[in-house]
């Protein structure tokens, strides 16, 4: 049964005109562009922060080929290898994995959990000579929280 409205119209759609479609397909295809943009701009903002690092095992084994390439690498500070520079605000240690080792000159400020034993991650790049240039460096938390004394 047919519902009445005002008047005894009935409220059954009419069908559209080629008008008011062509109006649907054209509103239809700019929404499909404007999220096609969205997508390909969240797609391409990933792409260009997304970084793995390397540990300092796997960058040794990559021979030449590493040598000036932007990379991050994650490492442990040995211990009795950190040098620091307060003037030129320039830190050196070795990073180590778990059967090689590299140097790292880094200049900037230093995080307060940086030390000896620490895992470090380090974004910079590898010298021809070996040493590990690195222009951010980012000291990991330890999983377990304990209290000093």
């Amino acid at each position: 049964m047919e519902s009445t409205g005002v008047a005894g119209q009935t409220s059954l759609s009419k069908p559209m005109t080629r008008r008011e479609l062509f109006r649907n397909k054209k509103v239809l295809g700019v929404a499909a562009v404007v999220i096609l943009a969205l997508v390909y701009l969240v797609y391409s903002g990933v792409q260009s922060t997304a970084m793995y690092y390397l540990t300092v095992d796997e960058l040794l084994a990559q021979g030449n080929t590493a040598p000036g390439e932007q990379m991050r690498i994650s490492g442990t500070v040995l211990e009795g290898t950190v040098q620091s520079e307060p003037k030129s605000m320039t830190l050196r240690f070795t990073a180590a994995g778990e059967s090689n080792t590299v140097p790292v000159v880094y200049k900037g400020v230093v995080p307060d959990s940086f030390k000896p034993g620490a895992e470090v991650v380090l974004e910079g790049k590898l010298t021809p000579a070996g040493t590990f240039e690195a222009n951010t460096l980012l000291a990991k938390c330890p999983t377990k929280y304990v209290p000093v004394p």
